[in-house]
């Protein structure tokens, strides 16, 4: 996928977060984690990477940040979910020494996903700042509204 389509992929994707963000965050559950700061990062098989901030507040928003790029790092080098990729290895179904990632960096949060483009090639989702099974569930209203990508189970 060239740099522009990638680009004007991510810029669909983050728009439809952004537009179902304040839904999710009308729930208090979800709006207490980081205050609305949110962070979607996206990336494609080459390691191109797009991250978009949502929320008003810098600082939370760069600790938000460092989670869900260290979600989509983690399902960019494994091809798992998270979760499901830290259920793999400590179950013994999965050597995690090949993957490079020790053991105390397992992220261990849902919302890590792998997802293909329309047209098949591979992309990376990592969304933080709401709770787990949301920080997955906004990412597959998004595939589900958009139709551009769909996430790989």
């Amino acid at each position: 996928m060239a740099t522009i389509e990638f680009q004007s992929l991510c810029n669909a994707i983050t728009d439809e977060v952004g537009r179902l963000l304040p839904q999710i965050l009308s729930v208090p559950e979800d709006l207490q984690i980081a205050n609305g700061n949110c962070v979607l990062c996206i990336m494609n098989a080459a390691g191109d990477t797009v991250l978009r901030m949502y929320g008003d507040n810098p600082i939370r928003q760069r600790q938000v940040a460092q989670v869900a790029s260290k979600k989509a790092l983690q399902v960019w080098l494994t091809g798992y979910a998270t979760g499901t990729y830290e259920k793999l290895v400590y179950n013994g179904d999965l050597d995690a020494d090949k993957f490079g990632i020790p053991h105390p960096e397992f992220i261990g949060w849902l919302g890590g996903l792998e997802a293909k483009t329309a047209s098949g090639e591979r992309l990376v989702l990592g969304f933080s700042g709401v709770r787990g099974e949301q920080d997955q569930g906004i990412l597959r209203l998004a595939a589900e509204s958009l139709k551009t990508f769909s996430i790989v189970d």
